[in-house]
């Protein structure tokens, strides 16, 4: 365990400003896997004003007071302190009515929401573990800290978490843990569409378990519960891990033959940009004559939602025969042309559309092979036809 010195000062201030402090969250988990945190979060026993106070002479962001949570900005470094915290009931099944500061870790840690997500380590790898979450981390099990039942109701999000962090982890739900969040699944409709995206996009994109998790959500109705009707491309739950890790190939891939994909994909609310890409690969049809020219005029329309569309369809040899096109030559479109408007009126009596005309008809002789991409010859070409 090798955490760094920015993270270890405001560890040890607080603890020598006479505070408890612990990390928690997502870098105790990296710490067990092995791997370096990405970010960080501390949990204290320090009120916020008095986390506030210990660092007066450093950078702090009040980033959500109410919630106890300031961010502490350290040499090139920032991490999230927050207060252990208690939380009442939650009346919109999303968000804790009333958030109360304590002392106790044993109040913050209880009302976390699985046991592997409720372990505190100290800055010198000492773990608290109330909830036997070094346990299930070891045996590769999401449980839900005390009755799971409980807590899905008190946070819907936590449902699509628990498949979220099995995705993520290639953990396995603990049974009493996945009957509970088979069953309120329907709760899912109290969470906003935007936050269902995030944790749906983090939960596709795992590396080797999506198509297993996907797979058990699609079996016992939760996607139902995300999506309207949703046809799933059962094929795809078997090679979607092999797909690149991109939220928008993946996300075609599972709708792939669903007329309503940009429908599904809309009611999530993602970026333009995002809602563009797969609807690019949706509205994207492979020809099933793989000759160089038909390639190229696809490769000209849609460039790279091609590619993923032979990624998402599972077709490697079509896939590999595009990319090569796209690595290898760089001629796709009329701007792409070694020759444009000017030099055609230059040489020839073409005016006005007729230039347009002139340079599409360039375009595809280039495409099928009949003239070189270069200017000489595409003018003596022109003056030919």
């Amino acid at each position: 365990m090798n955490i760094p010195v920015q993270i270890e000062y405001m560890l040890k201030k607080l603890t020598d400003s006479g505070y408890e402090a612990y990390l928690v969250g997502g870098c105790v988990r990296d710490f067990l896997l092995g791997k370096t945190p990405d970010d960080y979060d501390i949990t204290t026993s320090a009120f916020p004003e008095e986390t506030m106070a210990v660092f007066a002479s450093d950078k702090v962001v009040p980033t959500g007071l109410k919630h106890g949570t300031v961010t502490v900005l350290y040499s090139g470094m920032s991490a999230e302190i927050t207060t252990y915290r208690t939380e009442t009931a939650y009346t919109d099944g999303r968000h804790p009515d009333n958030v109360e500061f304590s002392r106790d870790i044993r109040d913050d840690l209880c009302r976390r929401d699985f046991t592997v997500n409720a372990m505190a380590m100290d800055f010198d790898g000492n773990i608290i573990d109330l909830y036997g979450g070094v346990r299930d981390f070891d045996n590769r099990i999401i449980r839900a800290v005390g009755e799971p039942s409980e807590r899905f109701t008190e946070d819907a999000l936590r449902i699509l978490r628990a498949f979220r962090f099995a995705s993520k982890l290639g953990f396995d739900i603990e049974n009493k843990t996945l009957k509970a969040a088979i069953s309120l699944a329907p709760r899912l409709s109290l969470v906003s569409r935007e936050r269902i995206f995030i944790e749906f996009e983090k939960l596709i994109c795992s590396m080797y378990y999506a198509g297993k998790i996907l797979r058990i959500m699609y079996e016992n109705k939760v996607l139902d519960c995300i999506f309207d009707k949703p046809q799933i491309n059962i094929a795809a739950l078997d090679y979607i891990d092999k797909i690149p890790p991109f939220a928008h190939t993946r996300f075609a891939a599972l709708f792939l033959y669903d007329e309503r994909i940009n429908e599904h994909v809309k009611s999530l609310k993602p970026s333009n940009e995002f809602a563009a890409s797969v609807k690019s690969i949706a509205e994207c049809r492979l020809p099933s004559e793989y000759d160089v020219p038909t390639l190229r005029r696809l490769l000209s329309r849609y460039k790279d939602a091609a590619i993923d569309r032979a990624t998402a369809e599972n077709k490697g040899e079509i896939g590999n025969r595009l990319f090569e096109i796209f690595d290898t030559e760089d001629c796709f479109s009329v701007s792409d042309l070694d020759i444009n408007g000017t030099d055609i009126s230059n040489v020839t009596s073409r005016r006005g559309k007729e230039i347009g005309e002139a340079l599409h008809t360039l375009l595809f002789a280039v495409f099928d092979g009949k003239v070189e991409n270069r200017k000489s010859d595409l003018i003596e070409y022109l003056k030919r036809i």
